[in-house]
């Protein structure tokens, strides 16, 4: 399944959604393949890792009772939509309030992006220690080869440089995921922000 294939079921599953809802939610999933995408992900590893769209749509609807019969929100051709419009009140941010939200964030991801590089630092230390643990015996080897003299130590220590490269691997897995998880999740916060004030 591809990205389009996945969004296009999902979008389905939603429907049943008010509009407001079901764009954010449609929002999110397109910002989750949009970062994945930049960090070198295949559209069908980032769908993999989010799982059945149809399973997803049943968490996000939850408990809340569901017509039997199918809800649009959005009438085809001359019919009347069975929503009620939104009343004329709701009316877009101001300009004022917009140039706050920016200074707002512009603000807090002076603090929250260097926290975020500083844990991404983290990750890829432990990336890198599992990565040089595993290689250890190449190393070993190259040593042997230019000195010509083996000790029973350095194999030892390389045993146990294996077992500890094989934790680590284990360790920025789950961390590197979680960063991802994260990150993402920012990035989607960030722009339903600067989108909050816009008619949808």
């Amino acid at each position: 399944m591809n990205k389009n294939e996945f969004l296009t079921s999902l979008h389905v599953h939603l429907s049943v959604l008010p509009p407001e809802e079901h764009n954010e939610l449609m929002n999110d999933y397109e910002t989750h393949f949009v970062f994945g995408l930049q960090n070198g992900k295949t559209e069908a590893e980032i769908v993999q890792e989010l799982g059945d769209p149809e399973e997803l749509a049943k968490e996000a609807i939850g408990e809340r009772r569901i017509p039997q019969e199918q809800v649009y929100w959005f009438a085809p051709g001359q019919q009347q939509p069975q929503a009620p419009s939104p009343p004329a009140a709701i009316k877009s941010r101001s300009s004022f309030a917009t140039v706050m939200v920016y200074i707002g964030l512009f603000f807090l991801n002076l603090i929250v992006i260097p926290s975020l590089i500083s844990l991404w630092g983290f990750g890829v230390s432990f990336v890198l220690m599992a990565v040089s643990g595993i290689l250890s015996p190449v190393a070993l080897l190259f040593d042997y080869f230019l000195h010509g003299v083996f000790f029973p130590a350095k194999g030892f220590a390389v045993i146990v440089l294996i077992g500890v490269g094989i934790l680590f691997t284990i360790i920025s897995r789950y961390t590197i995921k979680g960063l991802l998880d994260i990150s993402s999740r920012y990035l989607a916060w960030n722009i339903r922000t600067i989108q909050g004030g816009e008619k949808r």
